[in-house]
Parts: structure tokens; C-alpha cells; sequence
């Protein structure tokens, strides 16, 4: 039987590919290698029952100076190379940072000159080689190096691309020994707002053709016949019965009465929309003058500080904010957390977030979304700014479809929420517009059949 080594770097891989069935399917034909993260114990042994052989990650990289400065040197020529919105915030923000001491300026200084020798195709593949392999003789490359040759894989896949510092010495291991490697992009926004892809893969699954197109636009070296259009396990929870209590249940578990209707603010992360608490409370207001009916539930994000909101769950009960049910050890959803997030998505009126993934979540199901795009009042967030996120390369094409109505002020978000609570066809046929365009037939797609033709197609390809 083929051998296949499974890298579950951080939380969310683990929802994404073992909690959704994908990985029982692949073990129907391969010996399964899972190389995970440890959350907790429980996880632990769960993930054990899913495979025939378990190793635990390290809890730390290795790595060695050079190599780290070329990383940094690497990744900072790669956002010139891009010169997108959101790869010039984050350059902003590092300057910014850096002026803290003469010598974190004067470094920055030096790298950026570097970088911008760097930034042609060619020379960043040059670099980016250069820096892989100034990875392979650290020791626990070496260590990864002597188990992969005992295993001898018929392929290694990462299920992702991004959140892979854990995973980075096997992933050079695997390099250094040539074996077949392959990766999921974990989001939609990763190429533009997450660096370059370290190392690179052979193989790579994208959420959607235009993703696959930016993948080769920003990567020329990648050959088109390895990138494949799969779509995302995520959001086949949402269709998905086993996680979706009844309307009634998920009242009872709010504590809210039958006549109310949801309002779901979804929050997001604060280096991109800090004080965003100020704009809840503010909505909150409003709400009361459109109809008494209408109830906040927040829905915080678990991967951020959300001290100001559990602040604001003490000073007010009209705002419902129920607790996330991640295990915060490597950010891992739970099946209580995931069954809570798409009970709120099916049985909420309409849905409010800054510029975030979860306004698809609501249009697949058909919601209303609502996207904020204005600072909180009264409060200075520089060099951030909530409208310019709607310039983000990702996000862009999301608001052009029309399928989303955007709030440039308070008073347009209360004109929004009263048409959406009025009619609920509201923008009905962008949205379906918007899904269709994004993510095709594939949305439906069953994902365990897709992946296992998918590695049976790979395995075999030279």
C-alpha cells in the first residue's frame, strides 16, 4: 500500500481535513502518516484513531541566523514584487515598527536596499532557493531527514501553506530528499497578505480559478497542470446537518425569545480593524430604533484579544456574545465551536463583518451581508484604515460583484440593516452571482471523492 505523509501544522488544518472525512477516505487506500500539532490530550488521541502512524511536531523550529536573514530578506522582496494594498500596509507597518531604535531603523534600512536588488522573477527564485537550502543541515532537518527515509513516502502534502512554522523543518527534509510534496492554500487572502510561499510544493489545491491564476501570476515558475481547483473544506460544514442545531435549540443555548431575530457581527482581527468594539456598540444603538426585535449576537474572534468584548458582555445584556469554543493551544476549532459558528450563520436575519471570509460564509447560505467600511467614531487608527481594506487585492472583486452592500458611514450600515430586515431578497440574485462566479460547481463538490482522484492523479504523474 502507498504511504502518505499528512502535515496538520495548526488547528484549523485539522477541522479542515480530518473532522471533515477527507482523511478516513484517503486511508482507505494509502498508509496514513499524520505529523500534527497537539492541542490538547483529547485531540490528541483522536487524531491517533485517524491514521496508522502518528508523529507530534515540535513545539519550535530550528533555524540558523543566515537563513533567517535571508527569510526576511526574501519575504520583504517578494512584497515589492507584488506591490499590492495589502503587502504596502504590512511594509508600512514594519517601517513604522522599526523606528522604535537607530538600529532596528538602520537594519530595516539595509534589508530594504537588498530586497529591491532582489525583486525580478528569477532573483527571487534564486534567493528563495538559496535560503531553502541554508535550512537543510539545522538539526532538526536532520532528525525529520533520518525518519522520512524509514517512512519513504509516496508523498508528503502539508494541509497548510502558511501556517507551517512547525512544519518547516520537515517540509525542508522532504525538499532535501526530493520527495513529492504538495499543499493546500489555507485562504483566499494568503497570497497577497501572508509572504511567500516557504519552501514551494509541486503540487498546490486552490480554493478557486482565479486564486489558481494569481498562484501562477505571482509564481511564474509553477507549471499550470500542477495547480488544481478544489474549493475548501470549510464550508462544507455549513451544509452539513450533524453541525447545525434547530433554530429552536440554538434560541434556547442564546437565551433569546422566539420573536427576536438575528443580527450576526462578525469581528475580526485588529491589526487590520483595531477598536472595532466601538463600532458594535454603535450598531447596538441603532438596532433599537429600527425594531425592538432585532438582537446583536457577536460572534468574537477567537484568534485575537477579545478583552474589550467580554467588557462589553458585563456592561450590557441588549448584545449577546457567546463564548468561542476554540482549543487556543495552536488555534484549534472544536466540533462545539464549529457547530455553534454555522448555527449562527443558518438562523441569522443578516450578517455585519469588515471585509472578513465569513461574508462568504453568509452568501453561500444565502444572507444578507453587510460590510463596514468606516474607523470606529470618534477614534484614530492610523495607519489602518477600515475603507481602504476594501482596496485589498482578495477582497476587491467580492465588493465589485455588488452582491454585498458596503457602509461608508453609520447612517448608511442603519440604511442597510432596515432594507435587509424589510426584504429579505434583498441583493438575493448577486449573491447567487457572486457564488457562482467564485466558487462554481465546485462549492457542492464532494470533497473526499475529489481529493483521493486527486493524489491518485499525482502519485502516478512523474
Amino acid at each position: 500500500m502507498k504511504k502518505m505523509v499528512i502535515i496538520l501544522p495548526r488547528g484549523e488544518s485539522i477541522k479542515n481535513f480530518v473532522y471533515s472525512g477527507i482523511t478516513d477516505k484517503l486511508r482507505e487506500e494509502y498508509k496514513i502518516i499524520f505529523y500534527s500539532i497537539i492541542p490538547n490530550i483529547e485531540i490528541k488521541e483522536y487524531l491517533i484513531s485517524k491514521c496508522d502512524e502518528f508523529y507530534e511536531l515540535p513545539e519550535e523550529s530550528s533555524s540558523n541566523k543566515y537563513a533567517d536573514e535571508l527569510k526576511k530578506i526574501v519575504q520583504l522582496a517578494h512584497l515589492y514584487r507584488l506591490n499590492c494594498v495589502t503587502g504596502n500596509l504590512k511594509i508600512l507597518k514594519d517601517d513604522i515598527s522599526s523606528k522604535k531604535s537607530i538600529k532596528n531603523r538602520a537594519v530595516r534600512i539595509f534589508r530594504r536596499l537588498i530586497a529591491k536588488l532582489y525583486t525580478s522573477d528569477g532573483k527571487i527564485l534564486r534567493l528563495t532557493n538559496r535560503y531553502i537550502k541554508a535550512n537543510f543541515s539545522n538539526a532538526e532537518v536532520l532528525g525529520f531527514e533520518k525518519e522520512l527515509k524509514l517512512i519513504q513516502p509516496d508523498i508528503v502534502f502539508n494541509t497548510s501553506h502558511i501556517h507551517n512554522l512547525l512544519s518547516l523543518d520537515l517540509m525542508y527534509a522532504a525538499k532535501k530528499l526530493n520527495l513529492k510534496t504538495a499543499t493546500f492554500l489555507f485562504s483566499w487572502d494568503n497570497l497577497t497578505s501572508q509572504g511567500r510561499i516557504l519552501p514551494d510544493y509541486d503540487f498546490y489545491f486552490t480554493w478557486n480559478k482565479k486564486i489558481k491564476d494569481d498562484l501562477l501570476n505571482y509564481y511564474p515558475n509553477l507549471s499550470s497542470k500542477n495547480i488544481f481547483v478544489t474549493g475548501t473544506p470549510q464550508f462544507d460544514f455549513h451544509f452539513n446537518e450533524d453541525y447545525i442545531m434547530s433554530k429552536d435549540e440554538l434560541y434556547k443555548y442564546l437565551k433569546l425569545e422566539p420573536q427576536k431575530k438575528i443580527v450576526l457581527y462578525s469581528t475580526g482581527m485588529s491589526y487590520y480593524t483595531p477598536k472595532e468594539y466601538v463600532i458594535v456598540k454603535d450598531i447596538q444603538e441603532r438596532l433599537k430604533k429600527i425594531d425592538e426585535n432585532l438582537v446583536l449576537v457577536v460572534r468574537i474572534y477567537a484568534k485575537d484579544d477579545n478583552t474589550e468584548y467580554y467588557k462589553l458582555r458585563e456592561e450590557t445584556k441588549d448584545i449577546v456574545i457567546p463564548d468561542h469554543f476554540w482549543e487556543l493551544n495552536h488555534l484549534t476549532p472544536t466540533i462545539k465551536d464549529i457547530t455553534l459558528f454555522n448555527s449562527l450563520l443558518n438562523h441569522c436575519l443578516v450578517g455585519i463583518n469588515v471585509a472578513s471570509t465569513v461574508s462568504l460564509d453568509l452568501a453561500v447560505l444565502d444572507k444578507p451581508v453587510i460590510n463596514v467600511a468606516y474607523n470606529p467614531p470618534g477614534e484614530n487608527v492610523y495607519p489602518n484604515d477600515y475603507l481602504k481594506i476594501y482596496e485589498f487585492d482578495h477582497y476587491k472583486p467580492i465588493i465589485e460583484s455588488g452582491a454585498i452592500s458596503l457602509a461608508k458611514t453609520p447612517e448608511e450600515l442603519e440604511v442597510f440593516i432596515k432594507k435587509n430586515a424589510l426584504n429579505p431578497n434583498f441583493l438575493r440574485s448577486e449573491r447567487k452571482a457572486l457564488v457562482s462566479s467564485f466558487f462554481g460547481p465546485i462549492l457542492k463538490e464532494d470533497k473526499l471523492l475529489l481529493f483521493t482522484d486527486l493524489f491518485e492523479k499525482i502519485i502516478k504523474t512523474n
